[in-house]
């Protein structure tokens, strides 16, 4: 990303948070970003394209954060770090502002909610997913689809966390939604958890590995 666009996106995503998407205008960004409206056009045709590629990198910012747990402690250890990293996420005010401000946008531009649920929620669960197809490969879990459990795994640890930022609700106690979140854990691997059996069935049939 070259300095321009940075100043670009840096303002437009001060705009956005401070404004609203309806008060924020490509003038005032121009402004903000101090460039010319004919270079910001340049970069982005409208609005809405340059919230859609915020969105894009509010998500990319969030893989980079979070980062991919490893498996070497255990499928159990591992699922709890990220759900952690998802809760401890939605429990810091200044993390979830552009959900806010996306949420409060829902009545009046529906079609952008719509976009920024597809692509953010696509991205969430591809990077859950990834984890857990991970850990179906060593053995560790069986599933069928690794998206749905993805979806069941961030519903199970995250609770009712999500519409509470959305609609400005009292937060939970950070020890509250870590029992949340422990439970959560536990009836996810109940569902998924290979038993040890199952596991050595599967290393065993695994490509590449001796069964003598």
């Amino acid at each position: 990303m070259g300095r321009k666009e940075a100043q670009i996106i840096n303002a437009a995503r001060s705009a956005f948070l401070e404004q609203g998407f309806a008060e924020t205008s490509m003038e005032g960004i121009a402004r903000a970003a101090n460039v010319s409206k004919a270079t910001l056009y340049a970069y982005f045709p409208s609005k809405e394209a340059m919230f859609s590629h915020l969105i894009e990198i509010e998500c990319e910012r969030k893989r980079i954060l979070f980062g991919q747990p490893s498996l070497e402690d255990g499928v159990d250890a591992a699922l709890r770090t990220l759900g952690k990293k998802f809760v401890s996420h939605f429990l810091a005010k200044d993390a979830t502002k552009f959900f806010q401000t996306m949420s409060s946008e829902r009545a009046r531009f529906p079609e952008l909610c719509r976009l920024y649920f597809n692509t953010g929620q696509k991205n969430v669960l591809d990077f859950v997913a990834e984890l857990l197809e991970e850990a179906k490969s060593r053995g560790l879990l069986s599933f069928e689809n690794a998206h749905l459990a993805a979806n069941q795994f961030l519903n199970l640890v995250l609770s009712d966390l999500p519409m509470r930022v959305a609609l400005g609700l009292d937060l939970p106690r950070e020890e509250e939604a870590q029992k949340v979140l422990d439970s959560g854990v536990t009836v996810f691997l109940r569902a998924y958890l290979c038993s040890p059996v199952e596991t050595d069935a599967r290393v065993q049939s695994a490509p590449g590995v001796d069964a003598g």
